[in-house]
């Protein structure tokens, strides 16, 4: 089913629009304009994603129910609510930027609940609370039926997982010797961007062309660049656990310089 996913995120992809003109004005994703909250509870959040380009990927509508998203908090720490109930769902949303331009990304999120003894490099269990995918450039094949994807870096926020460890085909801890973990796509890189701390909210700054030349150097060698930026994507995964995981996202960011640092959301 993750494979029909990945299929259906790269149709979404394949409708941009060529890549224009440089544009160093920063570009930010925060939720500060959505609808406020009747209470101090939560506000469902589907309209304003619809209207904001920010599709549900997975699991289709057609197959699947539309994954129930929230808004929470004061309007100027509004956040999206990333919570999964034995799930697994992606959100994209198309967009056209220039990584030479704008190579910084900041993301300012938090984590109320990983899935219960989930690890990326744990046989059968390697959900995750939250993923912040970039994706960059054409779609790749992978060998076989599997469809093509673009390049893409996905920054998660784990438990246990070593903090700028990569986590893509590596040896499961506890499975078949042979098996290798997140697999399938070899080109889309789970890079572990903070470790544990439940309850806490923080902004992570990362410079995408450093990942991009130390996860993709055939290209950058022949290129001597990154691809324009095609998609950003949130996911999040609970099902393999059969558990229920939730996280905050606040801000996405990218920018010609990294930002200053700044005081965290309030919890």
């Amino acid at each position: 089913m993750r494979v029909c996913a990945v299929l259906l995120f790269c149709t979404v992809l394949a409708l941009g629009t060529p890549l224009g003109q440089a544009d160093a004005e920063p570009y930010t994703i925060r939720f500060t304009d959505a609808p406020a909250t009747a209470t101090a509870l939560q506000t469902p959040a589907k309209a304003w994603l619809d209207q904001h380009g920010w599709q549900q990927v997975w699991p289709p509508t057609l197959f699947g129910t539309q994954q129930a998203l929230w808004f929470a908090g004061p309007a100027a720490e509004r956040y999206l609510r990333v919570y999964a109930d034995k799930a697994f769902y992606i959100l994209t949303r198309e967009v056209n930027l220039d990584p030479q331009a704008l190579p910084w990304l900041s993301l300012t999120w938090g984590i109320e609940r990983f899935p219960a003894g989930a690890a990326l490099d744990l046989y059968g269990r390697n959900d995750r609370a939250i993923v912040v995918m970039v994706s960059f450039g054409e779609r790749l094949g992978s060998g076989g039926l599997l469809p093509s994807v673009p390049r893409s870096l996905a920054f998660f926020w784990g438990e246990t997982e070593r903090v700028g460890v990569m986590y893509t085909c590596i040896p499961a801890r506890d499975g078949p010797p042979d098996t290798r973990l997140q697999c399938k796509y070899p080109h889309v890189k789970y890079l572990a961007l903070r470790q544990g701390d439940a309850g806490s909210v923080h902004t992570d700054r990362v410079n995408l062309l450093e990942h991009f030349q130390t996860q993709f150097p055939d290209y950058w060698q022949e290129h001597h660049k990154a691809p324009p930026i095609v998609g950003i994507s949130i996911e999040a995964a609970s099902g393999k656990t059969q558990s229920i995981s939730s996280a905050r996202l606040y801000r996405l960011r990218f920018s010609t310089t990294a930002d200053s640092p700044e005081s965290p959301p309030t919890r």
